[in-house]
Formats: structure tokens, C-alpha cells, sequence
């Protein structure tokens, strides 16, 4: 059997980033139907509406999500915890489109 790997201090707080900008990073392009892109090199905007947004949206709660994840793993959560915190993840990604919604 392998032994456990254990993360440091220093991984557990850039996978803790991680996880905290993938929610909010998805939660800003759901709360507001898209984003708006800009060139390197000056010129209009691109907005990118809600559909191809939202793939966006996805791969960034995923990438969240395992971040989650893998700070509950490290800490030898058992899996009421881990379901327990998968449905926190769900109100709270809720929750943060409702508050940086512009309605």
C-alpha cells in the first residue's frame, strides 16, 4: 500500500487559492451572463455571452471543486464530510451569484 502524501502548510494554502478564486471567478461570469475580453494591443471589448461563458464557468468550478477535494482528502474526511461539504459548495456558488449579481 502507499503511504498517505501529505501536503504542506505552503500547497495547502495555494490549493485553498485555488479553490476560493475558482468559485468566485465562476460565480462573477455566472452573475453576470458572460465576460468582456479585451486586446493586448487596445481596440473594443469582446463580450462573451452566456453560452461559451459558461463553459467557462464549469471549468472553473471544477477546478475548485478538486481543490476542495483534495484539502478534504489530505485531512481524512469521511465521506458524510466530503458530501456534507459538495452541498456547502453548491450554496455557497449560489450564494456568491446572488450577491455579485447587478440586478
Amino acid at each position: 500500500m502507499k503511504p498517505r502524501l501529505v501536503l504542506s502548510p505552503a500547497v495547502q494554502f495555494f490549493v485553498a487559492a485555488i479553490f476560493l478564486l475558482g468559485l468566485v471567478g465562476g460565480s462573477l461570469i455566472v452573475a453576470h451572463s458572460g465576460f468582456a475580453t479585451s486586446p493586448r494591443r487596445g481596440g473594443p471589448s469582446t463580450f462573451v455571452p452566456a453560452p461559451q461563458a459558461y463553459l467557462l464557468a464549469a471549468t472553473m468550478y471544477a477546478m475548485s471543486f478538486v481543490g476542495l477535494l483534495a484539502l478534504l482528502r489530505n485531512r481524512q474526511a469521511s465521506p458524510l464530510i466530503v458530501s456534507l461539504a459538495a452541498g456547502l459548495f453548491a450554496v455557497a456558488g449560489a450564494g456568491l451569484v446572488a450577491v455579485f449579481s447587478p440586478n
